[in-house]
């Protein structure tokens, strides 16, 4: 007896990556000004994502030669920082800038696109038999929403404000990890880009 299995492949689960978009604005009276070292704090996000951002952008920033901290390796999460003692110990530990991140909306649905269908048939002399099933197909995406805010520790104003937008498309595109990673590499590629961060020297 000879068995023959047939099955229509689709890669439609899988296809588009998360991308993030950035739009941001200098302040003009900081447009010359550039940081060389930064703290991040992320702010409304939980312990475990905080901590994920956090330390996400400054491994970006370490690797573009900027010194930088998450803000949970500094104050401790335990206790309730003013800001006029974090600015102050910022300031004596030479940070120029605090990056704020603020979590906006996330979004996300799914929707039946078809059906993947398998097919089997078995031969046996001059005779056929065949069976034949169906899975459905799921697309998913989503969307999610961070304002990122560069102070000035010195004089505690907004040197850099922007927003950024991350989307997805496919089952593998829309996870945690995956808009983590395309958040975290924007942001750093988009501020090493501005006037307002360099390596150091």
């Amino acid at each position: 007896m000879i068995r023959i299995t047939l099955s229509l492949l689709c890669a439609l689960l899988v296809v588009g990556c998360a991308s993030t978009n950035i739009t941001g604005y200098s302040d003009p009276a900081y447009a010359s000004t550039s940081y060389t070292s930064a703290v991040v704090v992320a702010e409304n996000a939980g312990l475990e994502r905080a901590s994920q951002l956090e330390g996400g952008i400054c491994e970006e920033f370490s690797a573009a030669g900027i010194s930088c901290r998450p803000f949970h390796s500094i104050f401790s999460p335990t206790r309730t920082h003013g800001p006029d003692s974090v600015f102050a110990e910022l300031e004596r530990q030479g940070v120029g800038a605090l990056i704020v991140l603020l979590s906006g909306g996330n979004y996300s649905s799914s929707q039946n696109i078809g059906y993947q269908s398998y097919g089997s048939a078995s031969v046996t002399g001059n005779q056929v038999q065949g069976q034949s099933s169906s899975v459905a197909l799921t697309a998913f995406s989503r969307q999610s929403h961070m304002r990122i805010v560069v102070v000035d520790t010195g004089t505690r104003e907004t040197a850099w404000l922007g927003d950024a937008k991350t989307e997805g498309q496919g089952a593998v595109n829309v996870t945690d990890s995956a808009f983590l990673s395309s958040l975290t590499k924007k942001v750093v590629q988009e501020l090493s880009a501005s006037p307002h961060f360099s390596a150091e020297k």
